[in-house]
């Protein structure tokens, strides 16, 4: 219990998310933790969520989502956090009946989508790839599996 307050109150200093109801149910979503070595305080977090997506031919994939605090925001620790959890959720995901194919993500982060590395077609550190936009104008990311199949 105590990793998981820490957790939502990263998410409420950090203003990611707000709502108790959604904090509650991202808790129950969460993948990896970074913890600073010498604080032991929780610095980051990824979580996923398995979803059927309509405009993806109906197909599971794993909604990703990722926060790392605005001070540990190093070069390279996303990535690491990224591919930590992509890795984790293709071994799952080979082995789950639904077989989802792939991850994908909405770019929320305002801050962040105004920055010219996010706004790349390709992400190839984490090789994932723009796919269109959210109704609301959130970029969207898909990485596939390694035997993916649409």
């Amino acid at each position: 219990q105590g990793l998981k307050l820490e957790i939502a109150e990263l998410w409420k200093r950090e203003g990611a998310l707000a709502e108790e109801r959604k904090i509650e149910e991202r808790l129950n979503q969460v993948i990896f933790v970074i913890q600073d070595s010498e604080t032991g305080l929780v610095v980051g977090v990824s979580t996923a969520e398995k979803k059927k997506v309509q405009t993806l031919n109906n197909n599971y994939f794993f909604e990703f989502r990722c926060f790392i605090t605005k001070t540990f925001r190093v070069a390279g620790l996303d990535v690491k956090l990224s591919r930590e959890t992509f890795d984790f959720l293709e071994s799952i995901g080979s082995q789950d009946p639904d077989k989802p194919i792939g991850i994908f993500t909405v770019l929320e982060n305002e801050e962040l989508k105004q920055q010219p590395v996010w706004r790349r077609a390709v992400w190839p550190e984490i090789d994932m790839y723009f796919v269109g936009f959210t109704t609301s104008g959130n970029p969207i990311r898909v990485h596939y599996f390694k035997n993916a199949r649409v």
